[in-house]
């Protein structure tokens, strides 16, 4: 029996998000694998663009337009999302469940994963098979070292990290179909909605910006915030970030935070300065093209997802490279 890809995918503020992109990538890995069916739950509003996206790349798809649902406020969905689609669910019987690793997803997955009596792995970055089983490997230990798992439940739910599936498909893929849905209505839960707020607009230009010069605790005390905004000056198209020990510390406000409770990017360049790499901070930057990490540890799990790895002492190296950068 074929197994049963079930994708649980979210359209935001009138866009997929990135790690979205890559669970068809992820479902189709499998499919190599092993036989399988792909059939995708997209949640949002204005779903025809993201919709045709899922069965151009072969998967079957449920709409879930949130915009009908007059009871729904706009964008304050993450509540109510997994009673909305537990019927879809249990009717598709799926043997795999995947959503991406970032705050929607890590607010449906575990619940899905309960009533569904599921084995949940949450932060897979490989999967790959092993005695006819599937392998599912992510990172522990801050990123510093690889776990194998194997799951012993009939079904698997499990959450992508950001960058780990490539999005380009070069086999020819057998469209899939949209699929309508009897009735949409919300089920009765405990949780009740007070109202919907967001963080103020960010300035810091991520969604512009070719270079991400990004900042962790390594690079020592708040004054060195400084440094690392004259250093990103150096390349066009830039802006500054943070991991999120160091928003907590109040060295950056809160929208300068990169990583799973913070901004997902995916510039250009990614210069990764005193980060010592959690996979939070991965699922944020992942999808980078090009990742450039300096740390005076070695061993510092941003190296295993770096292009460039730079052992060194960020504060010298940074005052050598702007020295050269000055220099006529």
């Amino acid at each position: 029996m074929n197994t049963r890809i079930l994708i649980i995918a979210d359209h935001t503020d009138n866009k997929l998000s990135v790690v979205s992109k890559e669970l068809i990538s992820c479902a189709l890995n499998i499919e190599q694998i092993i036989p399988a069916s792909i059939h995708t739950v997209l949640i949002g509003e204005n779903l025809d663009e993201p919709t045709d996206f899922f069965v151009q790349k072969g998967s079957d798809v449920t709409p879930i337009d949130l915009s009908v649902l007059n009871s729904v406020p706009k964008s304050g969905y993450l509540d109510i999302s997994c009673e909305t689609i537990k019927s879809i669910v249990y009717d598709e019987n799926p043997t795999i469940i995947i959503t991406g690793h970032n705050s929607f997803g890590l607010a449906v997955l575990p619940q899905l994963a309960i009533h569904m009596t599921a084995s949940c792995i949450t932060g897979v970055k490989k999967i790959s098979q092993k005695e006819n089983k599937l392998v599912y490997t992510r990172l522990i230990y801050n990123g510093k070292f690889e776990s194998l798992v194997c799951s012993e439940n009939k079904i698997t739910a499990i959450s992508i990290l950001p960058g780990s599936f490539n999005t380009q498909y070069k086999n020819k893929i057998k469209p899939g179909s949209k699929k309508q849905i009897k009735a949409l209505g919300i089920a009765k839960t405990q949780i009740k909605l007070k109202k919907v707020s967001r963080p103020p607009q960010s300035d810091s230009n991520f969604d512009n910006a070719d270079v991400i010069v990004a900042a962790g605790q390594g690079i020592g005390e708040s004054d060195n915030i400084e440094i690392i905004k004259n250093f990103s000056k150096i390349f066009q198209r830039s802006t500054i970030a943070g991991s999120r020990p160091l928003i907590d510390m109040g060295w950056l406000p809160y929208k300068y935070q990169v990583g799973i409770t913070g901004k997902t990017v995916s510039p250009t360049i990614y210069i990764a300065c005193g980060i010592s790499g959690s996979s939070q901070h991965i699922a944020g930057m992942g999808g980078s093209e090009y990742i450039v990490a300096i740390n005076s540890d070695p061993n510092a799990a941003i190296f295993n997802v770096s292009d460039i790895c730079i052992v060194s002492d960020l504060l010298e190296f940074i005052k050598k490279v702007m020295e050269i950068s000055d220099s006529p």
